[in-house]
């Protein structure tokens, strides 16, 4: 089979492999689709030559099952949790396989991913991604989707509330679809114009250039509603971008007692003052990814809403155009970029 490995600075080859095997506890999976997610940019954009296939994003059919899967059939359809646990320790007895303390592995960085015609994933990972689901569907439930969609759950975001989403890269525009699916009014901030392009496509009520001198003063304007004008901030806030610049007007942007979830990885820099934390009465939440179990919940909420992220992907590729798909989703000027390894 063939797969792509990045191999530092930017580096990308697609090679030939052996396709997997399923050992104990394992499915092998045909993959139908794999997105790029930031994480994986971060590792394209590093020094180190992986030396094995990347991709934590995947959604494909099973082909063959090991030793002991109980759950699991050739057929079935299914999206792939990329965090591997122990599944023993007190983490992963919460479904919290992102903080497991004895062997926390995850696919495409310890264990070999999605970005290949076929992966091996341990039967605990995988999601099942019913037929009204896309292959598209289900790899952005592996991380992007369901991140945003737990984001949303930590800060107890409801209908008819006003969310912010700072950034909109594929994180931040499935924040936009699942807060208008909430119910929620929605307005994003980003600086480069095709992503607040596709935060409208994507349902956005309004966006806003981070480049503006006044842009908080639109978010402020945002809001209002009428018969309720006292109202000085967005209810809740997610933050995706790392940016420093956005990060400084996150508490400005909110309502006394306003909740934020910071989601984006950035800088170092200090940019909170506990004092403006205190004066506004605020809830400022670290969100990093998602529960295992909450991804079964999240494909009851894909389904009862009737939700897709289709609109928020622009560009698919084959495993042979792997390399030129990072450089694309490199550039940022693009909403989800999916590898369709049998295209």
């Amino acid at each position: 089979m063939k797969g792509a490995v990045m191999t530092g600075d930017r580096g990308c080859e697609v090679r030939e492999f052996p396709r997997p095997e399923a050992d104990r506890g394992e499915v092998v999976l045909r993959i139908e689709a794999t997105g790029i997610c930031g994480s994986d940019l971060h590792v394209y954009r590093g020094d180190r030559d992986m030396k094995q296939i990347g991709g934590h994003e995947p959604a494909g059919v099973v082909v063959e099952v090991g030793a002991g899967v109980r759950r699991l059939k050739p057929g079935d359809r299914v999206s792939v949790h990329h965090h591997h646990g122990c599944g023993v320790c007190e983490q992963c007895a919460r479904g919290e396989t992102v903080a497991c303390r004895v062997d926390h592995q995850v696919y495409g960085v310890g264990r070999p991913g999605s970005f290949a015609q076929y992966m091996s994933a341990g039967e605990a990972n995988c999601i099942p991604l019913p037929e009204p689901l896309s292959f598209a569907d289900g790899a952005c439930m592996a991380c992007v989707g369901t991140t945003a969609y737990a984001a949303l759950r930590r800060i107890d975001a409801r209908a008819q509330e006003t969310l912010a989403v700072f950034g909109l890269g594929p994180v931040g525009l499935s924040a936009v679809l699942v807060g208008k699916a909430m119910g929620l009014r929605v307005i994003g901030m980003d600086v480069i114009d095709e992503r607040m392009n596709l935060a409208l496509v994507c349902g956005a009520d309004e966006v806003v250039d981070g480049r503006d001198e006044d842009a908080l003063e639109q978010i402020i304007a945002f809001s209002r509603t009428p018969g309720a004008d006292w109202v000085e901030g967005v209810d809740c806030l997610v933050e995706t971008s790392g940016a420093t610049a956005a990060r400084e007007l996150m508490i400005p942007a909110i309502r006394r007692q306003g909740r934020i979830a910071i989601v984006g990885v950035g800088g170092e820099e200090a940019v909170i003052n506990p004092s403006q934390i205190h004066g506004k009465a605020c809830t400022i939440v670290g969100s990093v990814v998602f529960p295992l179990g909450w991804s079964w919940d999240f494909v009851r909420f894909l389904l009862e809403a009737g939700l897709s992220f289709e609109p928020m992907v622009t560009h698919r590729f084959g495993i042979d155009d792997a390399c030129q798909a990072l450089r694309v989703a490199d550039e940022g000027r693009c909403g989800k970029v999916l590898i369709e390894p049998h295209r």
